[in-house]
């Protein structure tokens, strides 16, 4: 089957998705320490790589067909500062070391992964940039938006655009988007049956704050600083990378015993990722902005078969 290079790796949910279609990864990499404690927990060899990507030689990646990766999408959020590529802590030039490994290893096809912003940052000079160099590399792109609740039957709502490119224009017309499938979940299904007395605000200095907000147990809400924002939907609002972080952006539900946020396993889960996917002793910090920085595991599951489709025809 084909092989694959799993860039900005984090804790695996590309990885996972592909595996689950079929394909072989021959190379991981990604920043944070944490990430390879996750990573190598539940995957076996190769391990994850901890690396500065701009401090590897493109050439001394293995051969693959297939190169993957979600790269850091705080540069183009709406929730971010959205300096793109002049972003001061040259996130947003890693999207250059992409290509420089395209250039070097003439993968078949590549998955990108980013925020939906990034289609219109900078009033679109961002995204014409990226699209002129990938086409100057000799690959044929497409992209669209999927959503997690559309497009995964996972009940999160997650906008992100995908973009697929082949090196053979004919595998890029054959390559089709997945299709919407049924959203069969509530958030309620994932939901631990007995979560720590730690996840609960009742008795601490928040709980007064959100207790006249939250009351809906159907419904999922999240503490914005100064605010509760309750869902709409019906389903989770976007998981974020600084969920946890002074206590806002984690999902919060109502239960039997009280007002609580969902636990780093619930975020996992909302993910897509399946419960034999181990989570390791980590602070619930760092698992929450693991599951928040990851993808929803079905999505990519349905992009990487139509891609050995396109490929394969």
């Amino acid at each position: 089957m084909f092989q694959t290079i799993d860039l900005f790796a984090g804790a695996g949910g590309i990885r996972a998705g592909f595996d689950q279609a079929g394909f072989t990864t021959v190379f991981a990499n990604d920043v944070e320490p944490n990430c390879k404690i996750t990573y190598d927990l539940n995957y076996q060899a190769p391990g994850l790589l901890v690396k500065d990507l701009r401090e590897i030689n493109p050439n001394d990646l293995p051969d693959a067909d297939f190169l993957l990766g979600g790269f850091p999408c705080q540069p183009f959020s709406l929730a971010g500062h959205q300096q793109g590529f002049e972003d001061e802590q040259d996130r947003g030039n890693l999207f250059f070391y992409i290509c420089d490994i395209l250039k070097a290893k003439q993968p078949t096809g590549f998955l990108l992964e980013n925020v939906k912003n990034l289609v219109s940052h900078n009033s679109g000079k961002t995204f014409k940039i990226i699209q002129y160099l990938l086409h100057e590399l000799g690959y044929s792109l497409k992209f669209q938006v999927l959503n997690s609740m559309v497009h995964g039957g996972i009940p999160q709502n997650r906008e992100r655009i995908f973009i697929v490119g082949f090196k053979d224009p004919l595998m890029t017309e054959r390559f089709t988007f997945p299709a919407p499938v049924p959203l069969l979940l509530d958030v309620i299904d994932l939901l631990e049956a007995n979560p720590a007395d730690k996840y609960y605000y009742n008795g601490k200095p928040l709980y007064d704050r959100i207790k006249d907000d939250v009351v809906d147990p159907m419904k999922v809400y999240q503490w914005r600083r100064q605010y509760v924002r309750e869902n709409k939907s019906g389903v989770c609002p976007t998981l974020t990378a600084n969920m946890g972080g002074g206590g806002h952006n984690v999902p919060i539900i109502i239960d039997d015993k009280g007002i609580r946020k969902l636990t780093p396993l619930e975020c996992f889960r909302l993910q897509g990722f399946p419960d034999t996917f181990d989570l390791p002793k980590l602070s619930d910090t760092a698992l929450y902005k693991q599951a928040g920085n990851s993808v929803t595991v079905p999505v990519i599951k349905a992009l990487a078969n139509q891609i050995a489709v396109a490929t394969n025809a």
